[in-house]
C-alpha cells in the first residue's frame, strides 16, 4: 500500500492538494471593529477549513440605548444620492459621447452600499483591520514518481505554485519532497471466513521555497527564467522565505471475507475499515521572522460494505498551528483548518490569528507558549483557551474557492522474482476565490469586498 506524500504547508492552500493514494475517506483537499487601528500581523496568505463561523461574544453586552427615530437617515441618504447619481449618469453619458462613465458609476455605488453595510470595501479599509491580501486565484502545477520493491517505497515529487493576490502581487512557491516507507499485511482464515490486515508506515521529508513578486509582469519574467533552465540569479530574484519538514504518515486496513465454496474457490468481501493520521513538524524563515508549524490530519475510521456503501467520518484536510516570532521576540499565533464547502468542487479554508505584541494577548498564550515536549494531555485544556480567546479578541478569515482538480496517476504492478511496482503522479490543480469573510475582535461577519469587488 503506498504511503501518502505530504508537502510545506506554509503559506499556500492547504487544501486542493490531492492525496496519492485511492479508497475511501480519502477525499480531495490541494493561507465590532478595534476602537485603535490594529497592526497587521506578519505572513498573512490564505488559511485552512472552518473553525467558528461565528466568534462567541467575549463577555455579556448592555441592551443598546433606544434609537433615535432618525437615526440612520444619513445612511439611507447616502445611498439614495448614489442611485439617483447612477440614474442621471446612464442617460446623460451617452448622449455627450462620454465612454467608460458606467462602469466606473458602478463601482463607485457598490464601494459606498459597502461602507454603509460596514463591511471591507477597500484595501485601506483592509489595512486599519490588520487584514492582508486575499489570494484571488492559484494553480499547482507539477508531478512526481515512486518505486516499490517487495514492501519498501521510495518515492519524490516537486510541484510549483502560482498565487494571485487581491494587492496585485503574485506569490510563486516550489515545493520538493522525498519518501520512504514500508508497508505489511497477514491473512487469517477461520472456517469459511477469512481476515486480512496491512497497514503502512512512512517518513516525509520536504523543502520550499518561495517568491514574492510585485505584480503579474515580473511574475511571468520569472517563471519564463525558470522555465528556460537558465542559471538562477539569486541576488535578482531573492526568496521571501524557504521552508522544511518532516513528518511521519500512518494508514491501516482490515477486512473480513468469506469463501463461498465454489470449485473455483471464489471469495467475497463482507466489510472493511481504514483509518489514515499524518504528522508533521517544521520551519519557515525569511526577512527577519521563523515561524515555527505543526501540522496534523486524519481520515477515518471508516467502514465499508461489499455494495460500496462507507458509514464514518471521511476527513477534510489538516490543519495547523503556528507560532512566529522576530527579533523582538512572540510575535504571533494562527490556527489554520480546511473542510469541504456546501457545494461540490469546493474548499472552505479559515485561518484565525491573535496578535502577540498586545500585552492582553500574549498573557492569554503565555501558558501554552510555556509547554515543553512532550506535551502532557492537560496541554488541550491551554490550546482551547488559547483558541477562544483568539476568535474573540483576534482576527478570523474566511475563504470559499472552486476548485478544479485534474491530478492523475499510473500505477504499474508486476512480478520478475520481486514484488515490483512504479507510480507516476502529475498534478494539475486550480482554484478560484469565490467568497471572503472577516471577522476583526470579535466583530460581525464583514464582508470582503476588497477582494470580490
Amino acid at each position: 500500500m503506498p504511503v501518502t506524500k505530504r508537502r510545506p504547508a506554509p503559506n499556500l492552500p492547504l487544501n486542493a492538494r490531492r492525496s496519492r493514494r485511492s479508497g475511501p475517506g480519502r477525499a480531495a483537499s490541494h493561507r465590532a471593529d478595534r476602537s485603535q487601528p490594529r497592526r497587521a500581523a506578519p505572513g498573512r496568505d490564505a488559511g485552512g477549513g472552518e473553525l467558528l463561523r461565528h466568534p462567541p461574544t467575549p463577555h455579556v453586552v448592555p441592551p443598546p440605548p433606544a434609537r433615535h427615530p432618525a437615526a440612520g437617515q444619513g445612511s439611507l441618504e447616502y445611498v439614495g444620492l448614489l442611485s439617483v447619481v447612477v440614474a442621471v449618469l446612464a442617460v446623460a453619458a451617452p448622449v455627450a459621447g462620454v465612454s467608460g462613465v458606467g462602469p466606473e458609476v458602478a463601482r463607485a455605488v457598490r464601494t459606498g452600499v459597502c461602507i454603509v453595510a460596514g463591511d471591507v470595501c477597500r484595501p485601506s479599509d483592509a489595512a486599519a483591520a490588520g487584514l492582508a491580501p486575499c489570494t484571488l486565484s492559484d494553480r499547482r502545477r507539477g508531478g512526481g514518481a515512486a518505486v516499490t520493491v517487495m514492501s519498501i517505497r521510495l518515492g519524490g515529487s516537486h510541484d510549483w505554485t502560482v498565487a494571485r493576490r487581491s494587492d496585485g502581487s503574485v506569490l510563486v512557491t516550489r515545493e520538493d519532497g522525498d519518501e520512504a516507507g514500508v508497508s505489511g499485511g497477514l491473512g487469517l482464515e477461520a472456517g469459511p471466513l477469512r481476515l486480512g490486515v496491512d497497514g503502512t508506515l512512512g517518513l516525509t521529508v520536504a523543502a520550499g521555497t518561495a517568491w514574492e513578486l510585485p505584480d503579474a509582469a515580473t511574475a511571468a519574467r520569472f517563471l519564463s527564467e525558470v522555465g528556460r533552465g537558465a542559471a538562477f540569479d539569486s541576488r535578482r530574484w531573492p526568496p521571501a522565505w524557504r521552508s522544511g519538514d518532516a513528518g511521519l504518515a500512518a494508514s491501516g486496513w482490515a477486512g473480513l471475507g468469506v469463501d463461498l465454496g465454489d470449485d473455483d474457490g471464489v471469495s467475497g468481501s463482507l466489510a472493511g475499515a481504514e483509518v489514515t493520521a499524518e504528522g508533521a513538524l517544521g520551519a519557515r524563515i525569511g526577512r527577519g521572522v521563523t515561524t515555527l508549524y505543526l501540522r496534523a490530519e486524519r481520515q477515518g475510521p471508516q467502514l465499508e460494505d461489499a455494495l460500496g456503501h462507507a458509514v464514518g467520518p471521511q476527513g477534510g484536510g489538516p490543519v495547523v498551528a503556528e507560532y512566529t516570532r522576530d527579533r523582538g521576540g512572540p510575535r504571533e499565533l494562527a490556527f489554520r483548518a480546511t473542510a469541504p464547502g456546501t457545494r461540490a468542487n469546493e474548499v472552505v479554508e479559515t485561518v484565525a490569528r491573535l496578535d502577540l505584541r498586545e500585552p492582553a494577548n500574549r498573557a492569554v498564550a503565555a501558558r501554552l507558549l510555556r509547554r515543553r515536549a512532550p506535551w502532557p494531555p492537560s496541554v488541550l485544556e491551554d490550546l482551547r483557551a488559547v483558541i477562544r480567546h483568539t476568535v474573540a479578541a483576534g482576527t478570523v478569515e474566511r475563504s470559499v474557492y472552486a476548485v478544479s482538480d485534474r491530478s492523475g496517476d499510473v500505477e504499474l504492478a508486476g512480478r520478475l522474482g520481486l514484488e515490483l511496482g512504479a507510480e507516476l503522479q502529475r498534478t494539475k490543480v486550480d482554484r478560484r476565490l469565490v467568497s471572503a469573510t472577516a471577522w476583526t475582535a470579535g466583530s460581525r461577519a464583514r464582508a470582503r469586498e476588497d477582494c470580490l469587488g
